[in-house]
């Protein structure tokens, strides 16, 4: 496997958020896309990991779509790094969409909700807000899980021609 891209000098760091995240991503890349596995494998244990990263697991998204993935026989790499969907910069995107669908299907406003914690009503409200929450959460979670299946099949089915093609240029015959 030729990674030349993905190589640095041993001493050198990137040095800005920009440059780590970059780093990060060409990692993500390397690490899911460019598995030997076949697309639908590396698919399903991409959405099985995004599914479970967005949902609130409290902290077992990594063992439980480790766990996930080995017990359907996905890619567990593939399940790691969707997992890693929810982070500090993504949290507060996926916690505000999922309030928002919540209180969009549950027919509850949000803002009503918030207002009752405030006010001391906090058990009532609190439980109600959680309602609202996993609702919400569980539809985001689902349409996250089937947007990142999409991306990464078509990302696989794409290296596989590639692979095919340059295969075809040299000579071998699979």
């Amino acid at each position: 496997m030729r990674t030349r891209w993905l190589k640095r000098h041993p001493r050198s760091r990137p040095k800005t958020l920009g440059q780590r995240l970059g780093r990060l991503a060409k990692l993500v890349y390397a690490h899911v896309v460019r598995v030997n596995d076949a697309p639908r494998q590396v698919a399903f244990g991409v959405a099985v990991g995004v599914f479970l990263g967005v949902f609130p697991t409290f902290g077992l998204a990594f063992p439980l779509a480790y766990g996930l993935a080995w017990l359907f026989r996905f890619n567990k790499a593939a399940a790691l790094a969707g997992a890693m969907v929810m982070n500090p910069l993504t949290s507060p995107a996926f916690w505000a969409a999922s309030a928002a669908v919540g209180a969009a299907l549950v027919g509850g406003d949000w803002h009503a909700l918030y207002a009752g914690i405030r006010r001391e009503r906090f058990i009532f409200a609190a439980g109600r807000l959680t309602y609202v929450y996993l609702v919400g959460n569980v539809v985001v979670a689902t349409a996250a899980a089937a947007a990142a299946y999409g991306i990464a099949y078509l990302a696989c089915r794409a290296r596989d021609r590639r692979r095919a093609a340059r295969r075809e240029r040299s000579g071998f015959s699979a």
